[in-house]
């Protein structure tokens, strides 16, 4: 999956050599960068049970760390997952310490090398390890398993709490084809039957270590030098509101934070695309786990072990909003989502290979892919021209993080609109996600995301080139992000626009609406990537008339006033050509809504009566712009409503959360004031008085929610 960094000096990648050797057998306990934890660990139980002593070990793969992509030549791991790693190490560090042990950490290009050194130096019986389930993973551990063997040691390998289902438990080989379901509803009938085993305690006490392991390859120092050629950590950005602390004392800590304070019975989960709200919904409304989940801080046994216990003691509450429905409560959707996450590790043992290959693992064909650095680039940097897609795009580069119905929608319009080999798209996910596994954004990319064969055969005989064919990048917000707070929060340059409806179709300014499209889905329809839509639309998408515009560009602003909304200036124009999708506005499954503030003659293809939620605090000429923007529309009819302007004061959007669980939790923050067109101070509080919850932890190693200021300024400071 990638390219080897460069070489790393001797003394950094391998342990010094000691003194003297002791003639005790040691157990080597061999903490990767997905398991770094000590509860529900099996590999560290079967170690202490031995006799002898015990050596715990992390090792910094530097291809992993500095290395290039095979595909699209983007580093492997960016900054903000190596500040998250190297937190996670140094919290198992501190906790080993705490019970007498010790964790050597080294760097070193494979760690086949770092355990012939190691060796030499110590009489090691066997390494324990968690069993690897991914083609680059096994090669690395069949060569640790030979040189072992080569010196009279060997690799002892468990499944222990990779899934929340044990491979021994499925009742099938999930590494056979012929016995592993292809699709993730059969798993999940198949696995829902079978048993979830309790988490192991962490034995106590802990063997100690052995005498000869150097302390100068063991605490901050050395965790410093084995991440030293890693890439800088960015400064935290001001708009991030969660802040995620890497290790398991967080993750704990948060854990507790999470079911204690009934968090769990605000839980849509990060796939249910259909629990629309304006809070509650999955673009803010998950568990914020999965980052701590992916490096194995926490196990996703114990995170349903203990959603069961809060529902045993608690009660259940609906994980849609709409009443129990057939998605059962909001700990039975965490289950079924983290259930998903079991799929795809274990679809990776029969997939093999082909899920790092250009068709896949349902090895499709007839796609003609790209491979331009150009298109690539400017969707990397959020500047395609779609604000739902350019607001996920920053925000997964400036936080490591977006939520999983963003994910799919970023995802589908680089493979599917602008055609760029989707594995250029799951290496830069792979290099900024603190989440990131191979197995979930790999397989996420290639089983959702990928057309199936299908689907390729369809395109071929629709002209997808006539415009955007990912319909949910445009559909989405309406329902997703409906007062638009999420966007704006990352591209603040659509404020100057002074209409929500704008800044969710900026190509208005100077497009038309030429031709009216179906974009009702049906089977093996090439629009909308979200298989959901074609099964449950005339139950869940009665807001929308099944139709859209194609919008071709009519003018272009030739105005130099800085002040005056520009497109190609101040914002991108689209890359593929827009669709204005037709929408009613009575009909929208919302309380409450920004939508339909510009005039009615200006949007004939949104009618209905505008939202509660309408009326912006103004830029200078913005209020122009809005009313005259796309009145070359072509669409007559619908319900006609006044757009009404009025200065309001938003609350601030709740920071939105993929991959396992990946969603995030709504929080609510204080009322922040926002300046007008004249540059005075509108105070205030939307939907009457909101309400400050952000929540923290105050020591080491804790998770904390960063509190806006009074001026919308990202304090970043720890609460209690």
């Amino acid at each position: 999956k990638g390219a080897a960094a460069e070489p790393a000096a001797e003394a950094r990648a391998m342990p010094r050599r000691a003194e003297a050797s002791t003639s005790s057998p040691v157990s080597v306990v061999w903490h990767k960068w997905s398991d770094l934890r000590l509860a529900d660990h099996e590999p560290l139980v079967r170690a202490h049970t031995r006799p002898g002593f015990v050596l715990h070990v992390h090792i910094v793969e530097l291809p992993l760390l500095c290395g290039l992509s095979r595909i699209g030549r983007v580093p492997r791991c960016g900054g903000r997952r190596a500040g998250f790693w190297r937190e996670c190490v140094s919290d198992l560090s501190e906790r080993l310490a705490a019970r007498s042990q010790r964790l050597m950490v080294c760097a070193a290009e494979k760690p086949a090398d770092f355990f012939a050194r190691l060796c030499t130096h110590m009489r090691v019986a066997s390494v324990f390890a968690h069993r690897e389930f991914c083609d680059e993973e096994l090669r690395s551990e069949a060569e640790v398993r030979a040189v072992l063997a080569a010196h009279g040691a060997k690799l002892e390998t468990f499944w222990g709490g990779l899934t929340v289902h044990h491979i021994d438990d499925l009742g099938f080989d999930a590494g056979n084809p012929n016995q592993m379901p292809w699709y993730k509803g059969e798993f999940q009938k198949a696995a829902k039957r079978r048993p979830v085993r309790q988490p192991l305690p962490l034995p106590d006490p802990l063997r100690p270590p052995p005498p000869e392991a150097d302390a100068g390859e063991c605490g901050p120092k050395a965790i410093m030098e084995a991440f030293g050629s890693g890439p800088p950590v960015p400064p935290l950005d001001e708009r991030q509101c969660f802040i995620w602390s890497g290790g398991e004392t967080a993750a704990v800590d948060y854990l507790a934070w999470y079911m204690e304070t009934g968090q769990l019975s605000k839980y849509r989960g990060a796939t249910e695309s259909f629990a629309h709200g304006e809070d509650v919904n999955p673009l803010n409304c998950g568990t914020r786990l999965s980052p701590w989940l992916a490096f194995g801080c926490i196990s996703a046994r114990t995170v349903v072990h203990e959603a069961r216990e809060f529902e045993r003691v608690h009660g259940q509450s609906s994980s849609t909003g709409k009443g129990s429905g057939k998605m059962g409560s909001t700990g039975a959707r965490l289950y079924t989502e983290l259930m998903f996450r079991d799929f795809l590790r274990f679809s990776t043992l029969s997939w093999g290979t082909s899920l790092f290959k250009i068709g896949g693992p349902f090895e499709v064909k007839g796609i003609q892919w790209d491979y331009d650095q150009e298109k690539f680039a400017k969707w990397c940097a959020g500047e395609t021209g779609f604000p739902f897609v350019d607001a996920g795009m920053r925000e997964l580069v400036a936080t490591g993080y977006m939520s999983h119905l963003h994910r799919q929608c970023c995802a589908a319009f680089l493979a599917r609109d602008l055609r760029l080999d989707w594995r250029m798209g799951a290496e830069f996910f792979e290099s900024c996600l603190l989440d990131h596994t191979p197995d979930a954004n790999w397989g996420n990319w290639a089983y959702r995301i990928l057309q199936r064969p299908c689907l390729a055969e369809s395109r071929a005989d629709y002209p997808v080139e006539e415009h955007i064919t990912t319909v949910e990048v445009v559909a989405w917000p309406v329902v997703h992000d409906p007062r638009l707070q999420h966007t704006l929060r990352w591209l603040p340059e659509l404020k100057k626009l002074g209409s929500r409806d704008l800044a969710r179709e900026p190509w208005r300014l100077e497009g038309r609406a030429v031709r009216r499209v179906a974009v009702a889905p049906y089977k093996d329809s090439p629009l909308w990537f979200c298989a959901a839509n074609r099964t449950n639309w005339g139950h869940e998408y009665f807001w929308l008339s099944g139709h859209a515009w194609i919008v071709h560009p009519s003018q272009s602003s030739s105005s130099e006033d800085e002040h005056e909304f520009r497109l190609g200036r101040d914002y991108p124009r689209p890359m593929v050509p827009a669709l204005n999708v037709e929408i009613d506005l009575d009909a929208l499954p919302l309380k409450s809504h920004g939508w339909g503030d510009t005039e009615a003659k200006s949007r004939p293809h949104i009618w209905g009566r505008p939202g509660k939620c309408t009326g912006w605090p103004m830029e200078e000429g913005a209020q122009a712009v809005s009313q005259s923007a796309g009145a070359g529309n072509a669409r007559e009819g619908g319900h006609v409503g006044n757009g009404v302007w009025r200065k309001r004061v938003d609350k601030p959007e709740a920071q939105s959360s993929f991959e396992h669980d990946n969603a995030d939790n709504d929080e609510k923050e204080e009322a922040r004031p926002i300046e007008d067109s004249k540059g005075a101070k509108a105070q205030g509080k939307s939907r009457g008085e909101a309400v400050t919850s952000q929540q923290g932890y105050n020591g080491k190693g804790m998770w904390r929610n960063r509190r806006r200021g009074p001026e919308g300024e990202g304090k970043g400071q720890e609460q209690g």
